[in-house]
């Protein structure tokens, strides 16, 4: 008790000294008295049942920056963290303003926005940013704000590496702990280290890649007055380095986010009254100046219209931004030299048109009625060709030595969290965490997927039961594994009423603790006052009970059904969850189906859909065609032996209000084979394939179809072939010696041969390996060899690819192949090429990419 009564008086005193050396946290007159009216409308608003209640007893600035946070913060925030909370984020925020040496020199705007404010993007919040601080304070002692800034990324990279995983993200310290995270956490968790230390910092991200499948986030980063990037866990020598520095020379977006009424210089392309998003594509690649004009039939402009820019990306047009068109019916963006197809729409009409940026900067579209428009969609399908912006240069180029050095530490650091990982439980020790009896390969599966959290699921698993608990464990993710409680993982299990229904429907409807991408927080105790309702009592309730405001919960992040209850105010997201888990509290079997968005609930014989516009209709989701729906069967019968799979192949979209929303069948057992069975309502549908070829460009189809009510339809996967082109790659001297005195010709048979050259194995390679590994069957059916040039710390273990062998350096055969194909490499790793038996270079390919293997397997094939 000393102990916490002395940290507190040590942080009083700080804050104290922080209040007199800054009486006034915003010191802009008409800005503070902005910010104190947002307060006050949004605290008698939406935020009236979560209102702060000990702004009185602070210092003005503290309860200037709180009025801050709590006038904009969004609603998942207000709902599910206490006021302790963030007055503890603006305390430690003020200690690093004061006690860094560049605290001073960081503009009130830039640090308001980019150094107080808590949150990064989605994640859980926690208290990451005061164990940043201790950690990082002695550490930059000393050094430039820039240097600073440096030290802090090798610091992250000494504690978290890159690894995929699902979209959602976790908190700081949860990737900590791990020690892994794809780059929307790496970028989390560098970002609030570097505004624990009082560095103005965002997380920027190309939505879609243009180029390639996937997206990609990373930090910018305030250095003396100037914006600059850096890979987020991924420490470069310098700033405005990194391996997306080319790739990101050919994007059509870089987005951010700024919290509040943000007033900097980079172009807004939304502006709200809680938050700006910002258009940062300048900073990286050439850009143009977009112009669409919206019109009616007869050419009269229309306003507020809804217009989506939209790229091609994992086999949908994903919308980059959304403008509403103004009084003169035009919409504009900044964006890249590429290929985007425009969609307009003001729910009633709708029009679209494919526009190259490269030669054109205008265009007009005129509305006709989406019948009008959906019957010559629906006449034959479209084909489009989207090409993607040119390779660009990277901005900053490393010396040898400085890249050599660098190497050097970006090895030790890994050792460091290597020795970190080595401690998590292995098979040989993990028993000594469990009871006598408890061990078990289930157990250890438990133990093994929750990484460095496993002392919460031993602890969780103390009294395990194969029967019980196995069974419950096994609903949750691998990353739910590796951050959730003992307590929360007891609390949902203790607090389940008994269920006189079928295995299937328990499983399915009651047992999950998860319903979305929430965090997973208790609810079942917390929503008592629901035992005994009907679904259909819950959902009125819910239409009576729970205002909907979407623009309010931006970063998107789910309210916990507890905060929705709290609240009473949600995003339709947020809403849908908490509707299940108030059904599950009451005892009544829910899901919400996460591909389709729609809502399950059970009536003791069958699964009804819940509709929030009308009663809850009597459909099943248990038989092939429900009553009022329609059944779609999907077919493919095309030639190449790798199916088709959901995203990188083919797409399924419903048209609603006048655009398209794609369902999300990604790992659906649905989609798991063909032919592919759903349960749809009727409508328009929109069905989209694609493919690409190795410099980017993409050959797409869609194909507009209507479902009847009761109707049986079939469609088939149609994927495009790749149209032949002329250029020819180059050629190799097939005599020339490569392995061992093998020459060219022989290491490549008839087969041919695959050349890999990993570079310093950062993210791009990383994501190729994983392809490689995907892909063994294939490859092995290829059965070509493999060159692979590595780094060599990495070695051979664990690599386990087929027909591999490993090298560490580049040596003549990459020289060849870089003067036959004419290109200057510059490290734009990996370098990947596919060789005949006489040198002819078939396939090549350079940097970041998404589905590389599979194009080597396709020009193998030819």
């Amino acid at each position: 008790m000393k102990k916490v009564l002395l940290l507190l008086a040590v942080a009083a005193t700080v804050c104290l000294t922080s209040c007199r050396r800054a009486p006034h946290f915003i010191t802009d007159p008409d800005y503070s008295m902005q910010v104190h009216n947002d307060f006050c409308t949004r605290m008698q608003g939406v935020a009236s049942r979560v209102a702060p209640q000990g702004l009185d007893t602070l210092c003005r600035a503290e309860r200037e920056a709180m009025q801050f946070l709590y006038a904009y913060m969004p609603l998942s925030d207000l709902a599910d963290y206490p006021e302790s909370f963030f007055l503890q984020q603006v305390r430690s925020a003020f200690q690093a303003r004061e006690e860094m040496p560049w605290g001073k020199t960081v503009p009130e705007d830039v640090f308001r926005h980019f150094v107080l404010v808590y949150r990064v993007n989605n994640e859980n919040l926690d208290t990451a940013r005061q164990l940043m601080y201790r950690e990082l304070k002695d550490r930059v002692s000393g050094m430039s704000m820039e240097q600073a800034a440096l030290e802090v990324n090798h610091w992250c990279h000494e504690h978290v590496a890159y690894r995929a995983s699902d979209g959602r993200t976790s908190a700081p310290l949860a990737t900590m702990r791990t020690s892994l995270g794809r780059c929307g956490e790496e970028s989390t968790f560098t970002v609030t280290a570097l505004r624990a230390v009082g560095i103005p910092a965002r997380q920027c991200y190309t939505p879609r890649w243009a180029h390639c499948d996937d997206n990609h986030a990373w930090v910018e980063v305030w250095v003396d007055g100037q914006w600059k990037f850096c890979g987020a866990c991924e420490p470069d020598p310098r700033l405005d380095m990194g391996w997306f520095a080319i790739p990101s020379t050919r994007c059509m977006m870089v987005h951010s986010k700024a919290f509040g009424r943000y007033h900097g210089d980079e172009e807004v392309v939304r502006r709200t009254g809680l938050y700006s998003e910002l258009n940062l594509l300048s900073h990286y690649a050439p850009t143009r100046k977009l112009t669409v004009s919206v019109t009616d039939a007869e050419g009269h402009a229309v306003e507020g219209a809804k217009v989506r820019f939209k790229l091609y990306n994992y086999a949908e047009y994903y919308p980059l931004s959304t403008q509403i068109t103004d009084k003169d019916g035009k919409a504009s963006l900044t964006t890249g030299l590429g290929d985007l197809l425009i969609w307009a729409t003001d729910g009633e009409r709708m029009a679209y048109g494919k526009i190259d940026v490269r030669q054109d900067s205008t265009l007009t579209l005129a509305l006709r009625t989406v019948d009008e428009a959906t019957a010559e969609l629906c006449a034959a399908p479209i084909t489009f060709e989207m090409v993607p912006p040119a390779v660009g240069q990277a901005k900053v180029v490393p010396t040898v030595g400085e890249t050599e050095a660098n190497a050097r530490r970006l090895a030790y650091e890994d050792s460091l969290r290597n020795a970190y990982t080595a401690t998590f439980p292995t098979r040989e020790n993990y028993v000594r965490l469990l009871p006598d009896g408890v061990a078990s390969d289930a157990a250890w599966d438990i133990i093994h997927r929750s990484e460095g959290n496993y002392a919460e699921l031993a602890k969780f698993m103390q009294t395990f039961n194969e029967d019980e608990r196995y069974y419950y464990l096994h609903t949750f993710s691998d990353k739910d594994m590796r951050d959730i409680t003992a307590e929360v993982l007891e609390a949902h299990l203790t607090s389940f009423t008994d269920m006189n229904v079928d295995y299937e429907v328990y499983e399915r409807g009651i047992l999950p603790a998860r319903i979305s991408n929430e965090m997973v927080r208790p609810y079942r105790e917390e929503l008592a006052a629901f035992r005994s309702w009907t679904s259909e009592e819950i959902r009125q309730w819910v239409l009576d009970s729970i205002a909907i405001s979407d623009t309010n919960n931006y970063f998107g992040a789910p309210l916990s059904p507890v905060g929705v209850y709290r609240l009473r105010v949600s995003d339709r997201h947020s809403r849908d969850i908490f509707y299940v888990a108030a059904c599950r509290a009451a005892g009544v079997p829910a899901y919400l189906d996460n591909a389709t968005g729609e809502l399950f609930v059970w009536n003791g014989k069958q699964w009804e859909k819940n509709s929030w516009n009308s009663a809850i209709s009597s459909t099943s989701a248990t038989s092939s065609t429900s009553i009022t729906g329609a059944t779609l069967t999907l077919y493919y019968r095309g030639t190449d032996p790798a199916k088709p799979v959901y995203w990188p192949h083919f797409t399924l979209a419903k048209l609603e209000d006048g655009d398209l929303r794609t369902f999300d069948f990604e790992d659906d057992p649905r989609m798991a084979s063909f032919p592919a069975t759903l349960d749809l309502e009727p409508g328009i549908y929109c069905l989209s394939t694609g493919n690409r070829y190795p410099d980017g460009a993409v050959r797409s189809r869609l194909e507009f179809f209507e479902l009847k009510a009761g109707e049986k339809a079939r469609k088939e996967i149609v994927i495009l072939p790749l149209l032949a082109r002329t250029d020819e790659m180059g050629k190799l001297d097939a005599s020339m010696q490569i392995w061992d005195d093998v020459s060219l010709s022989d290491y490549a048979a008839k087969t041919g041969f695959l050349y890999v050259n990993l570079g310093d194995y950062s993210e791009p390679s990383k994501h190729l390996i994983v392809e490689l590994r995907q892909q063994q069957a294939e490859m092995k059916k290829w059965g070509g060899m493999t060159y692979m040039v590595g780094p060599a710390n990495i070695g051979m273990a664990g690599w386990n690819l087929a027909n591999t062998d490993l090298a560490f350096a580049k040596g003549a055969l990459e020289e060849s192949l870089l003067q036959a194909l004419r290109i200057d490499l510059a490290g734009n790793y990996p370098l990947v090429a596919l060789v005949a038996q006489d040198g002819t270079i078939l396939y090549h390919s350079e940097g970041y990419k998404i589905g590389v293997v599979e194009q080597v397997l396709k020009a193998a094939k030819q």
